[in-house]
């Protein structure tokens, strides 16, 4: 088929259904725009952030990963850090929160008898978004994990 017989069927058939949702070709001059899709009109997600499974799946999954580590060494925290965020962001996406951002942060520090401050700052829906917390420690390291969950229309 050529590209001006493509273009011309394309410009012809205005609806397309593809998962239930609706398409529309608009034809800007002599060139295809990309389609739009139509709004459900949905303001609410069929399943929305739950904090406690999140939270038991952020408490496996550090205790699991952190538990065998006996010293500190910034040159493996750094990837560990990667990993478990990697784990837990695959785990929560796995329960299918539809219409949530997931974002893991996880931090490792050395125990030290130091002090540590630590403050995340977003744009926040008090409504739909929430959060997962949990602290580890032992007697080398000191982590934390936070898991968000952001709603997304």
């Amino acid at each position: 088929m050529s590209f001006q017989s493509r273009k011309r069927l394309l410009s012809k058939m205005s609806i397309l259904g593809s998962l239930g949702s609706r398409m529309f070709f608009h034809k800007r001059g002599d060139r295809l725009k990309i389609p739009k899709y139509q709004n459900t009109y949905r303001l609410e997600a069929f399943r929305s952030f739950n904090v406690e499974a999140v939270d038991e799946l952020v408490i496996e999954t550090m205790e699991n990963r952190l538990s065998s580590v006996t010293a500190y060494h910034p040159s493996q925290s750094g990837k560990l850090c990667m990993d478990i965020g990697a784990d837990l962001q695959k785990a929560v996406s796995k329960k299918d929160y539809d219409r949530y951002k997931i974002v893991a942060q996880v931090t490792i520090v050395q125990r030290l008898h130091q002090s540590i401050h630590a403050s995340f700052q977003c744009l926040w829906d008090v409504e739909r978004d929430n959060y997962s917390y949990y602290v580890f420690e032992n007697n080398h390291i000191y982590a934390w994990c936070c898991v968000f969950g952001l709603y997304y229309e």
